[in-house]
Parts: structure tokens; C-alpha cells; sequence
């Protein structure tokens, strides 16, 4: 008996340090695969393809500002492709496809490529709309079909219902709005003294905006606008300067976009030389410099961060990410001269890509669609993007403040940050 029980024990002893060096390894195992599968998410791309339908205004009146949208909705495509697409929150990597169409700058034109996106193409989102109009006429049929739109355009209307003053639950926009662009403007006139102002306008969304936004905010300001008209996006002849040098305006206020808002600059500076030029946030592009050449010189406007990156203070949060998008862009594009209107598109895509990183594996598109748009309200606090800061909420779609625009000058056929001390 007790030779057997010495036996046993000497025979157990190898199984027990077999069991013990198992057991070891499996809590190794158990300790090391979380961290290999964080460090190394999965490999394999999953079936689903996240589609965002991506809209601008690359050809018509709107080119000036689609095209460099286009642009960078291709480079970050091209960055996309080479990272594999996207990993959600689950360590599923999805591919993403920007499917990229021009709306020739039409509503109705618009519109039809929303539904097409939407209902054919099945996008999880639509980035969309470079003009005021043609995102208006986008609203409803991304609303009605429950679909994140993520606007490029302008005006408060978009992403707000006038009538109720609520957020539009579907719709987003990363743009500064004309409202922002008149508070800067009112700081400005006020500082110089000008009391009494015109203010023309492109009788388009956009330029009805700019002047209802300046209505909302000038007299508030002490400034009165004492002539105010509407002009043609393609006219080439303005009886409307005769009529501002006969009010005594001391600026006039434009509310238009290039190229229309470059002839109505040359205009009047040709014929009411001594009135100040203020343009709207509208104008903040190459192109004004281009086709106005000296009668843009002196003109002043508030713009995105992103025109003058290179002259933000080096401690300004969103000078690195600027200058770094600003050499991506101009390396895709062959030297291309950065503009605001890329940086809304860009904006723009990083919020749609912030949403698809926030989607679990496996959810229908219907699902998918309500969790892009819960991201966005939810996960984009205290963003950093190429017009300042932004944080999102379920009562507010735009999030950013008039203080992060930069108010310029043009000097040497240059956009130059024009500090407020310097207003005279």
C-alpha cells in the first residue's frame, strides 16, 4: 500500500508540472491575443464596401469652387485606397469608395443625383452640395430618406428649418455661414467708421443670404445700409454703382462668389474708386485675385484659417494640420493653389470618415445611416479641422464661431491676415 502511494506520487509529479506549464502557456495565450488582435486589426476586408456619394459643382458657375473640391475628394480617395479603408470600432476594416458627380451647379440636377445615390448607389452618407441652391434642393430627399448629408455650402437654411428654427435632423455642414461672415464684417466697419453701407448681392441662395444676414446683424452695430440691390451671377454691366455713388455709401458689401464677385469688384472700382470693397467669406479663393488682378488689391473679407495657414502663429492648433493638407493637395494636384472651398470639402470627408469609423460590422444600411448620423452629433467635440475648432450636438449641426475666422486683405496679389489693430 504504501509502496503504491510513493509510486503514485512520484508518477504524478511530471503530470502535474505538465498541467501547470498548460495551464501557464493558456494564460499567456489569454494575455497576449487582445493585444496582438488591437495592435494588428483584421487584415481581411470585410464584403461590405461603405459608399459615400460625394456631389459638387464642378462645371457651371460653381466651378471655381467644386473643382477644388473634386480634388480633394480624389486625394482623399487615393489616401483611403492605400490605408485599406477604414477599421470600425469592432477592428473590421472596410474599404471605401467616394463615388464623386458633378451637378453642373443645378438644383434639379442636385436632386436627381441625391435620389440616385441614396436609393441606387446605397450610400451610407452624402457629402454633397457646393452651392446653397443646389444643397437646398438636396435637403428633402436626404431627409425623407433618412441619410446623412453633409453640406459644403453656405447658407444657415441648410442645416436649419427657418420656419421652427430647429436643426435639421439629417443634414450637417462644416461652412461657416453668412451670419459669421457679417459679424466679422460689422467689426470691421464699425472699427473704420462707416456707418452707412450698400450692399450688393448675386441674386442666387447664397447672395440672398449674405444680405439677409447682413439685415440681421448690422443694425445692431450702429450701420445702416442705406442702398442695397441684387445683380446677375453672369452680368457683365452693373447700373447698380451709379446708384451707390449717388447714396454716399462709404463701403459696399458684396455677397457673391468668383468669378461673378470678381466683375462686380472690378466694377466698382472703376466707377466709385473711393468707397471701401468688403466681400463675404464667398470670395476667399485664388481665383478673386485672378480675375479681378489689381482692383482686388485692398479689399478686405474674413476667411478660413486654411488661405493664410503659413501665417498663423506657430502655436495655432490648426496651422500643423493645415500646412500638411495644404502640401498633400498641391502634391495630388500638381501645384494647384489651395483654397477654402478645399478645405470644406476636406472638413467635410473627415467628418463623413469619423462616422464610418464609429460603425460595428454587420448593420443594415438603414441601421448604418442612423449610426453615421448619431456619430456626428455625438463624436465630432472639440474637432480640429481647416477653419478652426468644431463641436457637434444634436441642436447645433454647424458648431464653429465667427472667432476662428481670419480677416484678410489683399496685398500684392496675396491673401495677408490684416490684424485688428491694423483696421482703418
Amino acid at each position: 500500500m504504501s509502496r503504491r502511494m510513493c509510486g503514485s506520487a512520484e508518477a504524478a509529479e511530471p503530470r502535474l508540472r505538465r498541467r501547470r506549464s498548460r495551464f501557464l502557456a493558456r494564460l499567456l495565450l489569454a494575455a497576449v491575443i487582445p493585444v496582438l488582435l488591437a495592435a494588428f486589426p483584421s487584415s481581411s476586408t470585410a464584403s461590405h464596401i461603405y459608399k459615400i456619394g460625394f456631389i459638387a459643382s464642378i462645371t457651371g458657375p460653381g466651378a471655381s469652387l467644386g473643382e477644388p473640391e473634386r480634388d480633394v475628394a480624389r486625394l482623399l480617395q487615393d489616401q483611403l485606397t492605400s490605408a485599406r479603408g477604414v477599421v470600425g470600432p469592432d477592428r473590421v476594416r472596410h474599404a471605401v469608395e467616394i463615388l464623386i458627380f458633378d451637378d453642373q451647379s443645378r438644383a434639379d440636377t442636385a436632386a436627381s443625383l441625391a435620389r440616385r445615390l441614396i436609393n441606387e448607389e446605397k450610400v451610407v452618407l452624402l457629402v454633397a452640395g457646393t452651392l446653397s441652391g443646389p444643397s437646398l434642393a438636396m435637403v428633402p430627399i436626404a431627409t425623407e430618406g433618412r441619410t446623412p448629408m453633409i453640406s459644403m455650402a453656405s447658407a444657415r437654411a441648410i442645416i436649419e428649418d427657418p420656419q421652427t428654427k430647429r436643426a435639421r435632423p439629417w443634414i450637417f455642414k462644416p461652412v461657416p455661414e453668412n451670419l459669421h461672415s457679417a459679424q466679422k464684417q460689422a467689426e470691421y466697419l464699425k472699427a473704420i467708421g462707416a456707418t452707412s453701407v450698400c450692399h450688393l448681392y448675386e441674386n442666387t441662395a447664397y447672395g440672398q443670404d449674405t444680405f439677409a444676414s447682413a439685415g440681421a446683424i448690422f443694425p445692431a452695430a450702429g450701420i445702416t445700409i442705406v442702398y442695397g440691390d441684387a445683380f446677375d451671377r453672369t452680368a457683365t454691366e452693373f447700373p447698380q454703382v451709379a446708384r451707390v455713388r449717388a447714396s454716399g455709401c462709404r463701403a459696399v458689401v458684396i455677397g457673391s462668389i468668383p468669378p461673378a464677385a470678381s466683375v462686380i469688384n472690378v466694377a466698382v472700382r472703376e466707377r466709385a474708386a473711393q468707397v471701401r470693397i468688403v466681400h463675404g467669406h464667398g470670395a476667399c479663393s485664388p481665383d478673386l485675385i485672378k480675375t479681378a488682378g489689381a482692383a482686388a488689391e485692398r479689399t478686405v473679407m474674413p476667411c478660413g484659417k486654411i488661405l493664410v495657414a503659413d501665417q498663423l502663429p506657430a502655436g495655432d492648433p490648426v496651422k500643423t494640420l493645415n500646412l500638411k493638407f495644404i502640401s498633400d493637395f498641391r502634391r495630388f494636384t500638381g501645384g494647384r493653389e489651395i483654397s477654402t472651398f478645399a478645405g470644406h470639402a476636406f472638413d467635410s470627408l473627415q467628418w463623413a470618415l469619423i462616422a464610418l469609423r464609429n460603425l460595428p460590422d454587420g448593420l443594415s444600411l438603414e441601421r448604418q445611416r442612423d449610426a453615421a448620423r448619431e456619430a456626428l452629433e455625438t463624436k465630432v467635440k472639440r474637432w480640429a479641422g481647416t477653419h478652426g475648432f468644431y463641436t457637434l450636438s444634436p441642436e447645433d449641426h454647424l458648431g464653429w464661431k465667427a472667432e476662428e475666422f481670419a480677416f484678410v486683405t489683399v496685398q500684392g496679389g496675396k491673401f495677408l491676415i490684416l490684424p485688428r489693430d491694423q483696421w482703418k
